[in-house]
Parts: C-alpha cells; structure tokens; sequence
C-alpha cells in the first residue's frame, strides 16, 4: 500500500511538473523559457533582483530627455562662449548718471570764508538744482572734473567771482552688477574697480548653493532707448566736439546778367501856370489860406499825345548792372548739422531745382495683425541682449577664460536646480513621495530610495510618466532590468515625474514555486534568509524551541 501511495504522489509531482512547464512554454515561448524562469547565476526565480557584475568597466549615458517632445538643452539658446574683449577693460572715468548722490562744495556761497556742502540726487532727467541759480543745471553723462567746471561756470561771475568749486560722488548707481539665482547672498552689488572679475562677484555673493550646477550666464544688456520729456536747460557745458567738414558745394551758377538795368523814369511835372506866381501873392495879401495841393492834371497835349500812342513818359534810363548787384542777389547758404550729417536749412540759400508742382506722397501703413498688435514680431531682438555662458566647473578650477571682467549693469544669472517631488509607486517595498531637493536624482537613485522592488515586480513593465508642458504627459516605457545592466542608458528624473513599476502573471507563479521550497525546512531557511543575526543568537534564545 505505501509503495502504491508513493507511486500515485510521485505521478502527480511529474503531471505538475509537466503542467508547469507546459504552462510556462504557453505563456513565454520555447526560446524564452530561461529568462522567463529568470535562472542565473545571481538569481533563482526573483525578477526583482537586477544586479549583477558587468563584464568589464562599460560607460553608460545617463539622458537629460527622453526625446523632441521633452528635450533639455544645458545651454540656454542666443548663449555664446566668452570671446575677445571680455577680458580687457578700460581705464575711463566714471560719468555721473540718474540716482547718483554729489556731494557739491562750494566756498563763500552763504559767508565768506565759509564753506557750503550741499548733498543733491540727480533726478531722472539727470539735473540737479542748486540754490540762488535761476534754473537747474545737467549732471548726466559728465565726469567729476567736467562737473565741477559747469558748476563754476553756472556761479560765475552773476553770483560769485571766481569761485571754488569741490564736487564727490557719494554714491554711485551706475556701475554695478546684479547677481541672482543660486546664492546665498542675491542682490544689486557696485563694481569695486574697473577690472573686477567674476569670480569676485561670486564671493560677494557668498557662492553658488548648489553643487550640480553645470553652467551660469552673465546677460548683458542693451540699453533702453530713452524717451526725453523733461527739457534740458540752455545753461550746460557742452563738450567740443570736431563736427565733420561742410560738404563741398558747387559755386551757383550766374544767371545771365541783363545788358542794361531798367529804371524806372521820373514822373512828368505838368506845365507850369504862369498866373500862379500873381494868384499865390493875392492870396497872401488878402490872408486867404493857400488851395491844398491836388494831384496836377494832365495838359490836353499830353492826354492827346496819350491817346494818339505816343508815350506818356520819358525814355527808360540804362545803366550796367555791377557784380556787386549780382552777389546781393545771390543769397548766402546756411547749413545746420543734424543726424549726423550738414543739412541745408530750407528756403536759405541758391533755391535747388525742383519740380513746379509739389506731389504729397501718401503713406500707406500695413495692416495691423491683430494677434500682434504692437509689432513685437518684427523687432530684430538679436541685439537686445548677449548672454555669456560660464562652465562653472571651469571656473572653479581656475581657467582664466571663464572669469570674465564684469561690465556696467550686467546681470548674473545662476539658473538653479529644479526643486521638486517625485513619486514612486506599484512593486517596490516603500512606495511614496519623493523630493528631488535640487540634485539631479536618477530612475536607479530613486529605486534605491524606494528600497528596491519587491517580490511580484516585474522591472521589464514598468512606466515613467512625465509631464510635457503645463497640460500634457508623455507615459515613456522603462525596462528596470535593461537600465542596471548597462543596456539602457539611465534617465534624469524632473519634477512631477511618476514611476511606477509593474508585475506580470509569471511573476506570481514563479513566487509560488520560490515558496514551495519552504516546505523544507533548511532550504526555506536560507533561501528566503528568515533568520535571526548569528551575532544576536544566545542559547537562551527561545526562537526555535517549540511553543
């Protein structure tokens, strides 16, 4: 009876046996049955164990993208490598601008003896007032020395003779540097000297934060273009400037000068009266008033010879016309330099040839496109703005082309690390929410935080989702196992992205047959590793006694 008993369980071993491998042929293939069994030297039907030695010292890419739709660049776009000329720099003096503090002394002002200290802030428009003067004086664009010229010329002579003048800058607000991003110590710093560097503006800035950061970028600004509507004062220092030479013009052409210049004859005096004498003595003795002088009328000869055509005045006198006459009517040119070129002011001068009928051109402005309607698209921005970019690594070490001389008003940009949370879920022991804290964290990093897999995972189904834009995902295929062989390049994780590690059917059978073996005692003991620290074991332990 005992041998038929072990018969029978010995065929129903061999019937499950066959089922199993029946089953896992169906499900995996002939081809695949070893690694569907996941049989190798490193493991014995657990998927979730992936390590093992590579053959030799490989080198894996590790992406920043997984592809158009998510692609990364480490360098900002328009960012160019330091050329020729960001390392030199120039020794001129510091001009005065808006917002800058002056310290202004000026002796004898208010006493004699006595010396005035005034403090004034340039305005906007660049002006700043002093006392007993009738209207502001320019303070932009001078230096201290040409200033405190214009100050004197503006006191003498109408308020002081001679006077002294002293003027400091107390503050100032136009050489400086901005420094943002990934610093202790962010802020609008003034540029020590002339030649100051980048890394010293680091140390103001008490240095980078973060450790991974590959490059930084120091943006250089074009300045604004600059709408006046305060109105500069007459009463400035103007700096000389040698204007270009006047254009050559050609000398005007003479027009032809008439023979003889009409004049005009001097008009006929009628006959005299000769009763005129005796009339204007009769008068006088009688004390009549004088007849008030009339316009003398024309002798009947004259309206006769008149009417017959002959003429009525005497012949036109001509006399030749000097050159003297002929330059007075040539009028001397005046020309105006404007725009960066001599202009001939209008209606000044030999008048140009121009056409007797002047055309009005009409200009005729494109329509507005009403998705821009400011035209920001057709502004060349090329200009705007260069964006230096610093390896940071480089600079750390030392490579003098990377620590560039800082300009006026330049900005510097440290980009920081993306600061974030990931999640990790599915078949992993420690499923959960994980922040990035601004180092770039890898898929093996993460699992590794996750304490690795569990029993039923399956590396080869499993996801990452990741978000594109502010309202789309991309699901991107992970194969686990291939990524810690070295076959799969790994991947940068970013903000938001969810990994999420899935199992297979085969998984389950294969955990069902790992756990027979613990119907042995021994083999279950060490397989499954349920025991208890060699180092903790004492003979009174009461751990395998029998309860």
């Amino acid at each position: 009876m005992e041998r038929c008993a072990l018969k029978g369980s010995s065929n129903t071993a061999r019937t499950m046996a066959l089922a199993a491998v029946a089953a896992m042929v169906g499900l995996g293939g002939c081809d695949a049955v070893g690694d569907w069994l996941k049989t190798d030297a490193y493991r014995f039907l657990g998927p979730e164990k992936v390590v093992r030695p590579p053959k030799g010292t490989p080198i894996n890419p590790i992406l920043a993208s997984t592809g158009p739709a998510d692609r990364a660049q480490e360098v900002v776009p328009n960012a160019t490598s330091p050329r020729d000329g960001d390392w030199s720099y120039t020794d001129e003096e510091y001009r005065i601008g808006p917002t800058d503090v002056l310290d202004i002394s000026i002796l004898d002002l208010y006493q004699e003896g006595v010396e005035a200290i005034l403090r004034r802030q340039v305005t906007n428009a660049g002006l700043i007032d002093l006392p007993q003067l009738p209207e502001r004086i320019l303070a932009e664009g001078y230096t201290k020395e040409e200033f405190k010229e214009i100050v004197r010329d503006a006191y003498s002579p109408e308020v002081l003779v001679d006077p002294t003048v002293s003027v400091t800058i107390a503050a100032r607000r136009q050489n400086t540097f901005s420094i943002l991003g990934a610093v202790n110590r962010p802020g609008t710093y003034n540029i020590l000297r002339r030649d100051m560097r980048l890394l010293e503006a680091l140390a103001l800035a008490g240095g980078v934060t973060q450790t991974n950061i590959k490059y930084l970028y120091v943006i250089r600004p074009k300045p604004a273009p600059r709408i006046r509507k305060t109105p500069v004062p007459t009463r400035r220092a103007v700096t000389p400037e040698r204007l270009p030479d006047l254009p050559e013009e050609a000398p005007p052409e003479r027009a032809t000068a008439p023979s003889a210049v009409t004049q005009p004859a001097p008009a006929t005096k009628p006959a005299a009266d000769p009763n005129a004498a005796l009339n204007e003595l009769e008068r006088a003795l009688k004390g009549t008033p004088a007849a008030p002088a009339s316009a003398p009328t024309p002798t009947p000869g004259v309206l006769l010879a008149t009417a017959a055509g002959a003429p009525a005045a005497a012949a036109p006198q001509t006399q030749p016309a000097g050159d003297e006459d002929l330059n007075k009517a040539v009028a001397a040119p005046k020309w105006i330099y404007s725009a960066g070129k001599w202009v001939r002011v209008a209606g000044e001068g030999p008048a140009a040839t121009q056409p007797t009928t002047q055309t009005t051109q009409k200009v005729e402005t494109a329509p507005s496109d009403p998705s821009d309607p400011f035209g920001w698209k057709k502004v060349d921005k090329s200009d705007m703005a260069r964006i230096i970019a610093i390896n940071l690594d480089q600079l750390r070490d030392g490579d003098p082309r990377m620590n560039v001389v800082l300009r006026d008003n330049d900005i510097v940009q440290i980009p920081p690390l993306e600061v974030g949370e990931f999640y990790i879920m599915g078949e992993v022991l420690r499923p959960g929410v994980y922040s990035l804290t601004g180092r770039q964290i890898t898929v093996k990093m993460a699992l590794a935080a996750a304490g690795n897999m569990n029993a039923l995972a399956w590396p080869a189904h499993s996801i990452l989702i990741r978000r594109i834009g502010g309202r789309q995902e991309q699901v991107i295929p992970l194969n686990i196992e291939d990524i810690f062989h070295g076959d799969d390049p790994d991947l940068f994780l970013k903000a938001d992205d969810v990994i999420a590690v899935g199992t297979d059917p085969r998984s389950t059978f294969m955990a069902v047959v790992r756990n027979a073996f613990r119907m042995t005692y021994g083999f279950g003991f060490i397989y499954d590793r349920n025991f208890d620290d060699p180092r903790g074991f004492t003979p009174t332990s009461r751990r395998f006694t029998r309860w």
